[in-house]
Parts: C-alpha cells; structure tokens; sequence
C-alpha cells in the first residue's frame, strides 16, 4: 500500500472512530430505556433504533475493514431482529449480557489503533457464542403487541436493576437518539486546529496590554505635540480591544460543549455501581444543555465519577436501612448544571444519603494533626466537612477510593482548583450530600491580583480571593504560637506571602504604619490570610507553562507577561495553600521602621486631595500600601493651605472640586516660588484633549484618568517623579 492509499485510509479510520462514539451512545441510552420498568411508551420505536444503530456500525466497520467488530455488531443485531419481529423478549439478565457485550464492542473501538488487543480472537469467539447462547435460553416465544411489557420469569431471582428507576430531565436538552437538527448543522472541525487558532488570538490580549501602557509612557511626556497621537492611539486601542475580545469570543465558543455530552455517561455508571453495592437509585439529571469549554469537561470527568461513586457507596444506605429510617427504599441522585453567570457554571451534585459521618472525619483529622478533639468542638459543620479536601484524610475507603484509581477528595478538590473552579460541600446529618463545583466557562484566559513582595512581583487567581482587606496590627492574635486574625468571627491563619515563596528580605514599616494588606483565600473550604507588600491591580492575561526546563515548580502555575514586558510569576493556588499551612507563622514581619534602624524622616509625603471620600480612601490606601506617608485633603483650597504649612513630596489631585479645583490648585503651587518644585499628579474622570491641555497648562506633571486607571500606572509615576 502506498503511502497516500494509507493517508485516505488513516482519514476513514479517523471518520469511523467519531462515528463509531455516536453509535455507541446512542445504543447505551437506548438499552437504558429499554430495561426500564415499566416499559417504555416508545419500546418498539427504542428496539428499531438499537438495531438501525448496530446495523450501521457494522457497516462502517466492514468498509474500514474491522472484521472483528463487524462480527460482534452483525451477532448483536440479530437479537435485535428477533425483537423486532415478536419472537424474542429479554429478562433482567438478558440485560446484563448485552451490556457486558457492548463495553467489549467499545474496548475494541478504543483499541482500533494498537497492535496489542485485549480482546483476542478466542475472547471475541466466546462473546459471540455467548450472546447466541442468551437467544437460544430465552427461546421463541409468542409475537408481542408493543409496548406489551417484556415477560420476566418468576423463577429468576435477579433484583430490579437500579436504572429501572432512572428519570432523565434534560429540558429540551435530552440526550439524542435519533438525529437531531442540532447534529445536522454541525460542521466537524478538528480540534487541534481550533486550539491553535484560539491560542494565536489570545496573543493579542499582550497587544492589548502593550498598547495600555504606551499610552500611559506618552501621556506623562510634557510636550503638547503628542496630545493628538495619544487621543489616536487611544481611539485605536479600543477598536483593537473589541476586535480581540469578538475574536476571542467567537473562537472560544466553537470549543463550546454542551453537558450532556459528558453526562452522557452517568447513567450507565449509575446503573453499573448500583448493581455492584446492591442499591436501588433513581436519577434526575438537569442542564445538560449549558455549554462549557470541552478542556473542562474532559478534565472533570474524573472528579465527577468519583463522587457519583461515593454517593453510591459512602452516602445512600442500602435499601433496609433507608425503610427503617422511614426513607424510600430507592436512593435518589441529583445532578444539575446552570449558568452561574456570564463567566461561570455551576454543577451540583446531590444525594440524600446518610451524609459525610463527620465524628470519623474529626478522628481522621485528629490524628492527622490537622486539628484538636478541643478546636473540632468549636468548629461549624462546613468546615469539619471541608476536612475530607485534606490529603491524607480517610474514613475508611471513603478518601481513597474512586474506580479503583485511589483517586482521593483532595486529588478532586485539586484538579477543580487546577481548572480554575472552587468545590463546595454541605451535608446535614441524615439528609445527604451536596457537592457544589463552580467552573469557569472556559480556560483561554484568566484575570488576577498582581501584588509585590519586596521588588518582587507576583499575580494571585481572582477566582481563589475571598477578599483584600487591610488589617490594623492590634487585630493580630497569637494562638499556638501562630499569628491569627478575626473575620467574620472566625479565626484565619496570618502568613507572610514573602514566607511561603522564599521571597527574600521583608518590608520595612514606619512605626505610624498601623494597618497592612492582606488577601483571604479560599480554596475547598480552606481560607488562608496572606500578608504582602502592595496590591497593584488587576491584571486579564494568558497563561504560558515555564517550559520543558521547567516542569513543576512549587506553587507556581505558570506566567504571564505584563504590558511593559515584565513576566511575572502565577501562583498555583492549591499548593500555595498547603505550603501556607505548613509555614512558621511565628514571625510575620510586622517590625516598625525604628526598630529596622531605619528613620520616619526619611519616608517620602504624599498630600491627597479628592472631595470624593471614596476616591480620596482609595487613593490613601493605595499609596500607603506602597510605603508612603499619605495626608489627605477634602478639597483644593484645604490641600494649598496644608501645602504653606507642612513639607511634602508630591501632590495626588483631582481636578473637579469645591473652592479650589485640581487646575486651579495647580497652578497656585507652580507660581509658588517654595512649592513651585513639588511633582502635581492629576487623576481625574475629566479624559478630553482640552482638559489633558489645561493640565498641562497649569503645570502638571502626569494626567491620569480615572476610567482607565490602575494602581500599579499611579505608583510607577510616582516613583518615578520623586
């Protein structure tokens, strides 16, 4: 064979394998309706289907020349056919045989590729014989009269099978069977191909970033030429920005897929477990029609099967005990996804089972050296169930075990957090589990605090922050020798972020610096409280790995590159949990300046003028959080006079204000001759050409907006013009 006979034969092999998985979904969720009691309204129109469905996959398999696989359809089809002519009727375990048949067909459809095959010549030959030797134990009965239901014999002692409790709502989303509108307008694109494509758009979010700080470098130019080319580059910059932002919408919309193409799954895995612990479950499925990123599903799957299984096997009781407790002998799963918001989806997972036995999960805790017998006493249930995200923690197989992978909850609770997504757990005792896992819609982008330890800088998931507070040093409690503060009345461990990441040095406060920022984390029900140096703002970017050189690093997830070119550090966030948590919290660098050696006269002053007492506290917090000293003013004239009477070194202003505008106030101080040196910083909502020219005019030094502003742009040019 040459080598373009094997290219057009590799292209059907490829176009049968797709074909292949919507057979074989569509023959599960038929079998699945067929085994339930009583039967379906639709049984005769469910066996047409299940037999056109095996039928054409042994077609497709003849043309492809997978005689193996066309040997097991042609024998499945025949049972099929002698259900559509009345002369065969299937018993409970009839069922059995024809789902153990068909997990050997998509083996073989799995394996199409290697050399090695789990399912030999003399296993397929076995199967065959098999499923033959079924039809021949049932006989030739009477014709039916569809849907009459299908004839059980009493002598068979096979329990009901969980499915045949099964109720699948998906709205109008319900899983297909026969094709359906949406699949004839669907254009099949090779996914590679659209993975690059949405990765080269993403660069453009650099562009974007680039083009935002250019623009802030030529605003903080003092010739009045460049007035117009900034006006251009700035109107340029928002048509490049909506481009981008069409361009990455669309694109990431064609990687969209619907829930249902992954719910797909749970009902046989539902039907298979229940079997296996001998339980009765009825399921209801909602929102399979929500859409999320298809890198999102295929990475949840996992996380998902493992607590379907642990609903089954650690949370409904068996149907004895559910009768005693004056509960229904059949267990019920919940499964539901809706559109949170715009950016998020929500999938909760619930069953009405015993519930998470939270006296086990103290003991584990216990003897983990999470915790104490005395702290667990004064602990809320949600976070003694939160325990169970610990890795180590294990209540019998409860932790450990998830389709014999010993794929653990904190193994789930980090791959949700890998994905960028939080997962929630609420369980009342005696009255279930309820399991909520919000995800983004999709992974191209994401959006972070960019903060500073010493001259270091790093960005921390916004999704992962619970809040970014300032904390007064009197708030600082020692509690077993670690540091602690109150919120909301409850105790969270303090951590220098400099700490955990070997940042090394430590700031140096002024002995007036009472207060410091701190971010709260939270991941799985575990909250955290970092103190760091500086929040610069928020930050949209696109996440780059560290390179083959690089595999892993320790509480890094990767990089991204900031509009001035700096590339800076993203923090892994489940790592940076656990290595919070182990941390010495002893000594939190809360040192003042005098204690350093270091002077108050030598920190630089900044005066604040805003009547706005928002503006005028953001802005104070702000700069203080840059090691300055900050006075503030509530209008112009109070700013001037504060100004004759006290030594500063810079002016922050805003321009529209009572008695005294920013203007005004401007351009008093640069006829000052003992003023006339001091740097005048404007922000203001005020972004006209002509109102950047009377700034100007009056002597400014820099001009910012406030629709376009950003912490780290105030400080930089602060820094730079003192």
């Amino acid at each position: 064979m040459d080598k373009k006979q094997e290219a057009f034969l590799l292209e059907l092999i490829n176009d049968f394998k797709i074909e292949a998985a919507e057979h074989q979904q569509a023959i599960v969720n038929c079998l699945l309706e067929l085994e339930k009691k009583p039967p379906s309204p639709d049984y005769k129109e469910l066996v047409e289907t299940t037999f056109r469905e095996f039928h054409n996959l042994k077609g497709s398999a003849r043309a492809v020349n997978l005689l193996d696989i066309e040997r097991l359809c042609q024998s499945l089809e025949g049972v099929f056919h002698k259900l559509k002519q009345g002369s065969l009727t299937l018993l409970p375990s009839s069922f059995d045989m024809l789902y153990k048949a068909n997990d050997s067909l998509n083996v073989m459809l799995s394996e199409i590729d290697k050399t090695h095959k789990s399912i030999g010549a003399n296993a397929l030959t076995q199967l065959i014989q098999e499923v033959e030797t079924m039809q021949k134990s049932i006989g030739i009965t009477q014709k039916m009269n569809f849907p009459t239901p299908p004839l059980v014999s009493a002598a068979n002692n096979i329990a009901p099978l969980s499915v045949n409790e099964t109720t699948l709502d998906f709205n109008t989303a319900k899983f297909p069977i026969n094709e359906t509108q949406a699949a004839k307008d669907t254009v099949r694109v090779a996914t590679s191909k659209l993975d690059i494509l949405l990765r080269q758009a993403e660069e453009f979010i650099t562009v974007k970033a680039t083009m935002a700080f250019y623009i802030q470098e030529i605003k903080k130019k003092k010739h009045d030429d460049l007035c117009m080319l900034v006006k251009d580059m700035e109107q340029f910059q928002v048509g490049l920005s909506r481009m981008v932002d069409n361009l990455l919408f669309d694109i990431k919309t064609t990687l969209l897929h619907p829930f249902s193409s992954l719910l797909a799954i749970v009902p046989k895995i539902v039907r298979d477990l229940g079997k296996e612990y001998n339980k009765e479950i009825q399921l209801s499925i909602r929102g399979g029609e929500i859409e999320i990123d298809r890198r999102i599903l295929e990475e949840i799957k996992d996380p998902l099967i493992h607590l379907i299984r642990n609903c089954i096997d650690h949370g409904i009781e068996i149907p004895d005990i559910r009768q005693k407790k004056g509960k229904s002998a059949t267990g019920l799963i919940e499964i539901s996804v809706k559109q949170e918001s715009g950016k998020n989806v929500e999938l909760c997972i619930h069953d009405d089972g015993a519930g998470i036995n939270k006296t086990k999960v103290i003991s584990a805790a216990v003897k983990m050296g999470i915790t104490s017998m005395e702290a667990a006493a004064h602990m809320s249930d949600r976070d003694i169930c939160g325990f169970i995200f610990r890795s180590g923690i294990s209540t019998s197989q409860f932790i450990t075990d998830i389709s014999g992978r010993g794929l653990g909850m904190a193994i789930v609770a980090d791959k949700i957090a890998n994905l960028g997504g939080t997962i929630m757990v609420e369980s009342p005792t005696d009255e279930g589990t309820t399991f909520t896992i919000t995800l983004p819609v999709t992974l191209a982008t994401f959006r972070g605090i960019l903060v500073r330890i010493n001259e270091s800088f790093f960005i921390v998931p916004t999704n992962s922050i619970e809040s970014a507070v300032r904390v007064h040093q009197d708030e600082v409690r020692s509690v077993e020798s670690k540091k602690m503060i109150l919120m909301h009345g409850e105790s969270i461990a303090l951590v220098r972020l400099g700490d955990v990441l070997s940042v090394v040095g430590r700031k140096i406060r002024n002995k007036d610096e009472k207060t410091f920022p701190v971010l709260i984390l939270s991941l799985a029900q575990k909250r955290i409280a970092l103190m760091i140096d500086e929040v610069l703002g928020e930050h949209e970017g696109l996440v780059k790995d560290l390179g083959p050189q690089l595999i892993h690093v320790r509480n890094i997830a990767g990089v991204t590159v900031m509009g001035n070119g700096r590339v800076v550090p993203i923090l892994q966030i489940h790592e940076l949990m656990e290595s919070a948590i182990h941390a010495a919290e002893a000594d939190i660098g809360l040192e003042t300046a005098d204690e350093a050696g270091v002077k108050e006269s030598e920190l630089l002053s900044i005066l604040v003028a805003d009547d706005s007492i928002t503006s005028r506290s953001l802005l104070r917090d702000i700069i203080e959080s840059s090691g300055f000293l900050v006075k503030t003013a509530v209008d112009g004239l109070e700013a001037f006079q504060f100004l004759q009477n006290e030594k500063f070194d810079l002016l922050v202003s805003d321009v529209e204000m009572p008695k005294m505008n920013g203007f005004e106030l401007t351009a008093r101080i640069k006829e000052d001759t003992n003023l006339s040196e001091i740097p005048v910083v404007l922000v203001t909502a005020l972004e006209s050409a002509d109102d950047r020219q009377k700034g100007m005019d009056a002597g400014a030094n820099a001009y910012i907006i406030k629709s376009s502003f950003e912490q780290s742009n105030l400080i930089e040019t602060i820094r730079r013009l003192i």
